[in-house]
């Protein structure tokens, strides 16, 4: 009952969606950028030293319990409480088209405690639910690629493009153009 009730939310979803002149596709593209920002920024704010001990139920030779120390932002753990909670962020975004070329975009309505100076270059999307699709966008792509998100922030150090790793190179959401190193020309020798 309710994998058809949610199915059922997904194909009005899509309907309202392609009925607005962008896609799905699209749609979900912004979605995980956006969750991969909220979780950047939300990691951020917590203390990076700060360890937790991650013991299983492993027991040494001796018999005593195995334990180990990682830090609370890379823990699998905290990881997953902060993608438990981390939808209810989409509630700050609207969808909305730039006036200039019609380009869809996600709209976080307050940034730094202030109305989003982006918000006079945009029109918003009138959305028959409220933008509440953003949130069941969230969710699925949480669900579906859960291990890949954790895998990505548990990295020894983050990429300036993670948003381009998860959601293009991984979840396939976006495309995908890694980012070019730039070419040193003074390191090379001349012909």
């Amino acid at each position: 009952m309710a994998l058809k009730l949610f199915t059922n939310i997904i194909c009005v979803l899509l309907l309202w969606t392609i009925a607005e002149g962008f896609t799905s596709q699209e749609v979900k593209c912004h979605v995980c950028k956006a969750t991969v920002h909220e979780m950047e920024k939300a990691i951020g704010k917590e203390d990076p030293n700060k360890t937790v001990d991650v013991s299983g139920f492993r027991l040494d030779a001796k018999g005593n319990s195995i334990s180990k120390s990682v830090k609370l932002i890379k823990s699998e753990m905290y990881l997953t409480e902060l993608m438990e909670k981390i939808c209810d962020k989409m509630e700050d975004y609207v969808k909305a088209t730039y006036k200039s070329n019609g380009k869809f975009t996600l709209l976080k309505m307050i940034v730094d405690d202030k109305m989003n100076p982006e918000s006079s270059l945009v029109d918003f999307v009138q959305d028959g639910d409220l933008n509440k699709s953003l949130g069941h966008y969230c969710l699925e792509i949480l669900d579906d690629h859960e291990n890949v998100f954790i895998k990505a922030f548990q990295a020894p150090s983050l990429s300036d493009d993670l948003d381009s790793q998860i959601c293009g190179a991984e979840a396939k959401y976006c495309p995908y153009i890694p980012v070019q190193e730039e070419y040193d020309f003074d390191e090379r020798d001349e012909l």
